[in-house]
């Protein structure tokens, strides 16, 4: 019987963080509003605190 490996909390949050990453980039390289934008970076920002925190 094959079992998937768990995902840990930490992995989920680098997980979390790069989504958050590449929808900044995406959302640049179309040059979608300055707005969404600093939105996006901010969710970034937000998602690599998260990483940092001590546990």
């Amino acid at each position: 019987m094959f079992h998937s490996p768990r995902i840990t909390g930490s992995q989920e949050q680098t997980r979390a963080a790069l989504k958050a990453m590449s929808a900044y980039f995406i959302a640049t390289d179309q040059a979608r509003p300055r707005q969404e934008r600093q939105r996006l970076a901010l969710e970034w920002l937000a998602a690599v605190r998260r990483l940092r925190a001590p546990r």
